[in-house]
């Protein structure tokens, strides 16, 4: 077997693995935006989309906030500017092509998923290997393989444009490479090509050209520079000009922020953002879990900060005898900041962890070499333990945090489709009902539960609303034949990051703000000292024991009815809880 075989065949391995790590994600089923861009593509959406448009949720209109919240796509205290739109076309018609296609036979989605994560992975390891030492760029194609990034877009299917803008990206680079290194006007103009394609894809395209960017900016200059940038630049721009023409961005939510639309926002979040995924990506730290905890976000930006300086220190005192680490430090840190304009999430990471994976390979190659070198033991100790704490974080903790997230998604899966599936109603009645949930404690049971039904071929109701997402009891007052107040026992409504997905903090609704609902308003009453909410009062057109509502907790066990008292009454709701495990 020659080198180039062996080589082809460790890649082979690799690839195997990671396929095999991850194969539970083709048995998940739909997940929260795959249910809404199902119902977009069989018309229960309350708005219509394009199949190109399945990644536009709401655009910000008014009118069409109202529509979504009357359905109940989305809750009542959703501003009323709210926007969550991207340009993805080319993935949101793979999205519509497996709808046609296969149906509801989600393994196939999911296959489709795998083989675009494995001509991303193949496409990964050429780009190494153009860039590394083969030992080198092995060893970094392995760690990134194993990284936690992977599981989300193999998981949900709605995060797979990730997976296609990287394939497309990584494809891209590498021909960038290839023209910067050997010239040719077709393979300057197939980079340029693949780009457009990732940029159609996704604006995951743009952590691509921080890639790109930054290897630009760590080699040597040459009279192609402006020429090689100058290509680059005018297809962002162009997708810039796409992007923002048409109305896409994210605005008026504390989750996904516009840098350009709220800068003042993004700069705020940014703070937080940036050096916790740097930390998950110096030290393999779960992001996903520790994103919802704001004070345990704050730790993990104190860790982000020491990373960079132990590793990207380290690093430095290393390019002269490995000059790639320049380029790979670099590049991890650009390819971050298009990214944290999104909630915290190891799948953020896809291709910044890339670059990241070439400068932790690098410092354990070079605790490897610590072993054989001759020198002071306490440098070599301290090299040769950087480099166990890497192995150890990278391979053993990258692993199992990607097997526990993969679990926990399924997980949740199953038990929101049972949960929905079980849902205590009649299907007869229910296009003429309005189906009212007290409290939910998770985002499937926000928005989902109606759609997912229908695509099991259940009616629509006429209306769905949750009325809160905050932990804890509430106190729930009959007030009078056709309403009652609903009080958070201790805390506040949309204090959560799911709650200000929908509405930032800066922007909560005042004492006597209403929002119409079907046949039905919102009012809040009560906010605490900070402006969240802690009781609102609501109120429909008919009475509540009208046979045209119904009313629902949501518990361990999946839904339950829960019947009104007289009016005068005061009952404390035990807290809701996501669905675990329905019937038995």
């Amino acid at each position: 077997m020659t080198p180039q075989q062996r080589v082809r065949v460790a890649i082979g391995v690799i690839v195997i693995l990671g396929i095999a790590l991850r194969i539970d994600a083709i048995a998940i089923g739909p997940v929260m935006d795959d249910i809404a861009q199902r119902a977009m593509l069989d018309g229960s959406y309350a708005v219509a989309r394009a199949p190109w448009d399945l990644f536009s949720f709401v655009d910000g209109d008014p009118a069409e906030v109202q529509r979504l919240t009357a359905a109940g796509s989305l809750p009542w205290w959703s501003d009323p500017q709210l926007r969550l739109s991207t340009f993805r076309p080319l993935s949101s018609l793979l999205v519509a092509f497996d709808g046609a296609v296969f149906g509801d036979a989600y393994v196939l989605h999911h296959v489709h998923s795998l083989l675009w994560w494995t001509a991303m992975l193949l496409a990964g390891a050429r780009l190494l290997r153009r860039l590394l030492p083969t030992p080198w760029a092995l060893l970094a194609f392995a760690l990134w393989v194993l990284d936690e990034s992977h599981v989300q877009p193999l998981a949900w299917l709605a995060n797979r444009n990730a997976i296609v803008a990287a394939c497309f990206g990584l494809v891209a680079f590498e021909a960038h490479l290839r023209w910067r290194d050997e010239g040719g006007a077709r393979t300057r103009a197939w980079s340029l090509v693949m780009l457009a394609l990732s940029f159609a894809a996704g604006e995951y395209a743009l952590c691509i050209v921080a890639l790109l960017l930054a290897h630009e900016l760590t080699m040597p200059a040459g009279p192609d520079r402006r020429r090689a940038l100058a290509g680059v630049f005018a297809v962002v721009l162009a997708w810039a000009l796409l992007h923002r023409g048409l109305g896409y961005g994210g605005q008026h939510s504390a989750i996904y922020v516009d840098p350009l639309g709220e800068p003042g926002a993004w700069w705020a979040a940014a703070q937080v953002r940036l050096p916790a995924l740097l930390a998950d990506l110096g030290l393999a730290l779960p992001t996903g879990t520790l994103a919802f905890s704001s004070s345990a976000l704050r730790w993990q930006a104190v860790a982000g900060l020491l990373a960079v300086v132990l590793l990207y220190g380290r690093a430095r005192m290393l390019v002269r005898t490995r000059p790639q680490l320049r380029w790979a430090a670099w590049a991890s840190v650009l390819a971050v900041i298009p990214v944290v304009s999104a909630f915290p999430s190891a799948r953020l990471l896809l291709v910044a962890s890339l670059p990241a994976h070439v400068l932790i390979a690098g410092l354990v190659l070079d605790g490897a070499q610590a072993w054989r070198d001759d020198g002071a033991r306490v440098v070599r100790g301290a090299r040769m333990g950087l480099a166990a704490l890497l192995v150890v974080a990278h391979v053993g903790l990258a692993s199992l945090w990607g097997r526990r997230e993969l679990g926990d998604i399924a997980a949740f899966a199953a038990a929101g489709e049972r949960a929905a599936l079980a849902m205590p109603v009649d299907d007869e009645a229910l296009p003429q009902q309005h189906v009212v949930v007290f409290a939910a404690a998770d985002p499937m049971t926000l928005l989902y539960p109606p759609l997912l039904r229908h695509l099991h071929g259940h009616p629509l109701p006429r209306a769905w609303t949750v009325l809160s997402l905050a932990p804890g009891p509430h106190r729930l007052h009959r007030t009078s034949s056709v309403g009652f107040d609903l009080a958070v026992v201790q805390g506040a409504m949309l204090r959560g990051p799911v709650e200000q997905l929908f509405r930032r903090a800066d922007a909560l609704p005042p004492v006597g703000t209403e929002v119409a609902l079907d046949r039905a308003r919102v009012t809040v009453r009560e906010v605490d000292d900070a402006g969240f909410v802690r009781r609102i009062s609501v109120r429909f057109d008919q009475p509540l024991e009208d046979s045209s509502l119904v009313f629902l907790i949501a518990t361990p066990r999946g839904f339950l009815r829960y019947p009104l008292a007289r009016v005068g009454t005061e009952l404390e709701l035990p807290p809701a809880t996501a669905p675990l495990v329905v019937g038995g």
